[in-house]
């Protein structure tokens, strides 16, 4: 399993992003070796459709799921598309940290859009 976490720098333990589909990074932590990857969001400076070419991004990297801190309705759209569930997590953490809520279960499934998607 896969798991795409937004992120302002390219480590694990870098802070969450506050927003999903304009983040600077996506740190992708593999649960079955355990690893962690940097994948810069080149999606983050497109005009439109930031939301739909994020997505693109982490479909094409085969991740399962994604922790953000809210999704725009093209992003939402998107990862139900690609079949990839979505999980909301609290601003002002870590990504290890997200990660750890993600697994305690403590982060709320992302069923409806939290955003406008803005640019």
């Amino acid at each position: 399993m896969k798991i795409a976490i937004s992120s302002l720098e390219n480590k694990e333990f870098s802070k969450v992003s506050d927003r999903f589909a304009r983040c600077e990074y996506f740190i992708i932590y593999d649960h079955d070796s355990l690893s962690f990857t940097a994948v810069i969001n080149t999606a983050k400076d497109a005009g439109s459709g930031a939301g739909g070419k994020a997505v693109k991004i982490l479909g094409d990297l085969n991740v399962d799921i994604v922790l953000a801190p809210e999704l725009g309705p093209k992003a939402l759209e998107a990862l139900k598309a690609f079949e990839i569930k979505s999980y909301q997590y609290p601003r002002e953490k870590t990504v290890k940290e997200v990660l750890y809520l993600f697994y305690e279960k403590k982060l709320p499934e992302l069923l409806i859009s939290t955003s406008k998607g803005r640019h």
